[in-house]
């Protein structure tokens, strides 16, 4: 009689049904669901936030192009707005002048082997980016001012289907 008991009194004993690890189980689950979600949306924010600042680079840099033209007539005694007539335009770091987006119609930006994004040529890797700058020649505001350019750098890039853009925009006076 005493050996039953003890073997009762083993099987007695407090511990884990299989149904009470199961739901252990599966509300850990439902916590790393939650984390490994914030995590996979985090990247994502990383990937846009990453594009929009060199969209942003790139953009200002289009803006640049024109002033240092504006600045290179200047210099060399002409008119501030030669060479920067109505019109739409792609350009680089390298360009000495703005090319019409007409006689180039890829607008797409390649990354050369120095890390700098330029106009396509051969060999060299596509990016997402594309850059377009915009001139308007507007009326005169002021009469010591003259004619102010009106300059936009649109910079686009898509990613997974989806369309983004970039736009900055400046006057530029005559003011010398």
């Amino acid at each position: 009689m005493q050996q039953v008991r003890k073997k009762i009194s083993k099987f007695s004993k407090p511990g884990f049904s299989l149904v009470e690890i199961l739901a252990i189980f599966f509300i850990i689950s439902l916590a790393m669901l939650g984390v490994v979600s914030l995590i996979i949306q985090n990247i994502q924010v990383q990937s846009i936030n990453k594009n929009q600042l060199m969209a942003a680079s790139l953009s200002q840099e289009g803006i640049e192009l024109v002033r240092q033209i504006r600045d290179t007539n200047w210099l060399n005694g002409r008119d501030f707005a030669a060479g920067l007539s109505d019109g739409s335009y792609v350009s680089d770091f390298n360009q000495q002048s703005l090319i019409p987006s007409a006689s180039a119609p890829d607008t797409r930006l390649y990354l050369d082997s120095d890390g700098f994004y330029v106009l396509a040529a051969a060999s060299l890797e596509p990016t997402i980016f594309k850059r377009q700058i915009f001139i308007e020649r507007l009326p005169a505001t002021a009469e010591d001012l003259g004619e102010p350019l009106k300059v936009r750098s649109l910079v686009s890039w898509e990613v997974r289907g989806n369309p983004y853009r970039y736009e900055l925009g400046t006057l530029l006076y005559d003011w010398r």
